[in-house]
């Protein structure tokens, strides 16, 4: 079995971890400082757009989902621990392995090896590779991704606030060793999602 995929998930979660799971949002409004050099004027010239039509510049602040939002049951999203929704006797009742720790982004287990990441975080299915199934958990969308056999991820919606900085909820099992991640995904998203607070 290999485990250069999974050395470079862990790598890939924990930076995901520190850029996505542990920011904050920061209320205010950016100004120029005024000691800062003027940038210099672009010589490229742009073809102006031959559309006719008015066009929606994208919302930069909204996630990036794949199809529409069903919300039956809205959870709190201020306020929560980011990392700390499901802890190690939920990671071992769901993989049958013995956790190394309790509370976190990461938890690793052994007999049988697996890392499991979990968060509160922006739902980014659309960009995933692998196969990606729209599913609902406690009435909500969620989204099943499964790059291999050995790696699934369950995403849970939260809310459909659009000024929500972290409306989902994500659960991602990759296994060295024989399991079914999606099943094991897929109880802990559940569970997680039960023990988030409702709106």
């Amino acid at each position: 079995m290999h485990l250069r995929p999974a050395a470079i998930l862990l790598s890939l979660t924990l930076t995901l971890a520190a850029v996505t799971g542990c920011s904050e949002q920061i209320k205010g409004a950016a100004t120029a400082d005024p000691n800062a050099a003027e940038a210099p004027a672009t010589t490229a010239s742009k073809k102006p757009s031959t559309s006719t039509s008015a066009s929606k510049s994208a919302d930069p602040t909204s996630p990036k989902q794949q199809g529409d939002v069903k919300i039956t049951t809205k959870k709190k999203v201020t306020g929560l621990e980011t990392c700390g929704v499901l802890k190690a006797a939920d990671i071992e009742a769901a993989t049958g392995g013995k956790s190394s720790a309790d509370g976190g982004c990461i938890h690793t287990t052994t007999g049988p090896s697996t890392v499991i990441t979990q968060m509160v975080t922006v739902p980014d299915v659309v960009d995933q590779d692998g196969e990606k199934k729209q599913i609902e958990i406690g009435g909500n969308t969620a989204w099943q991704v499964s790059a291999s056999k050995e790696d699934c991820q369950v995403t849970v919606m939260l809310t459909d606030d659009p000024t929500a900085f972290t409306p989902a909820f994500s659960v991602s099992v990759l296994a060295i060793e024989e399991l079914d991640t999606c099943a094991a995904a897929l109880k802990l998203a559940t569970q997680g999602f039960e023990r988030i607070p409702n709106a």
